[in-house]
């Protein structure tokens, strides 16, 4: 058994890549079912992205939702930038606190944090449009460069991990690969 720390800056976001029938809906299947054994829904809120339809279906109802689970493009890039604004939100209240990040707040902090962790299945399927693109892609940049210490995680999957569907700099900021 392997296990990852989310708050760790060697995996505190990942990158899955694998061909069709890998397992990739699967492993995320099964880092979700982990997360809600391991965190109760008063210290974490899962965000799902599922634009194939059928990989959350039965996540649909739990408490640990962040938002409904998300299956187009424009609710997808409504969500990350949401979670860009809430990152700069915490950035402000984890400064304020004097504190250098989420961890340190809640020792310190009768008002608890929550960490939050996205899970994007099938990243490839909103490269295609430009417009989308480029706003996916700007928020994901910020969100993978900034987002740890304010306690917001990615979990990227896609079929196609190559630099034209993940850039370098997107690449450079998911640390954690699952092939």
């Amino acid at each position: 058994m392997l296990e990852a720390d989310l708050s760790d800056p060697n995996t505190c976001h990942f990158l899955v890549g694998g061909t069709t029938g890998s397992g990739k809906s699967e492993f995320l299947r099964s880092l979700l079912l982990s997360l809600l054994y391991r965190h109760s829904p008063q210290h974490l809120k899962i965000a799902l992205v599922d634009p194939k339809l059928v990989t959350f279906p039965e996540f649909e109802q739990m408490s640990w939702l962040y938002s409904l689970i998300l299956k187009d493009s424009d609710h997808a890039i409504e969500l990350i930038e949401e979670l860009v604004a809430e990152m700069e939100s915490r950035y402000q209240t984890v400064k304020k606190a004097k504190c250098p990040d989420l961890t340190t707040y809640n020792q310190h902090s009768s008002q608890l944090l929550l960490r939050i962790v996205c899970i994007f299945d099938e990243y490839a399927d909103f490269m295609g449009e430009k417009e989308i693109r480029t706003a996916l892609e700007q928020s994901i940049k910020r969100l993978g460069a900034m987002a740890r210490a304010a306690g917001i995680h990615l979990i990227i999957a896609t079929q196609r991990p190559e630099a034209g569907i993940v850039t370098p700099i997107i690449r450079s900021n998911l640390p954690g690969r699952i092939a």
